[in-house]
């Protein structure tokens, strides 16, 4: 990371998309690497936990429209879609199913 006296012009920052990353941090003006994706390079840990999230991405299909309204309602003002909302349940091991589960605003 590299500290800013001030931000660059959007013109200068447009022309380094993809290469350096200009964005502000408690106010103070940074910029560093483009950020990327380190592949499939994951701890194994990370990599125990994919088929449980994928199991979790295709049941978000079965889930009733009915019940895909109570997701839509329970992730409204927490920066989730219902879709994540659902998936976060089900990774903790709520049934997810049926019903949501309490407040997780």
């Amino acid at each position: 990371m590299a500290i800013l006296r001030e931000m660059i012009a959007q013109e200068v920052i447009s022309g380094f998309k993809g290469k350096i990353d200009f964005y502000f941090w408690k106010g103070i003006p940074c910029a560093r690497r483009w950020p990327s994706s380190p592949g499939k390079r994951r701890a194994p840990l990370v990599q125990a936990q994919w088929p449980i999230f994928t199991a979790g991405a295709k049941a978000w299909a079965d889930v009733p429209a009915d019940i895909r309204r109570l997701y839509e309602e329970m992730a409204t003002d927490t920066g989730l879609s219902a879709r994540d909302m659902y998936t976060r349940l089900y990774l903790a091991g709520f049934e997810t199913s049926k019903t949501p589960v309490g407040d997780y605003r």
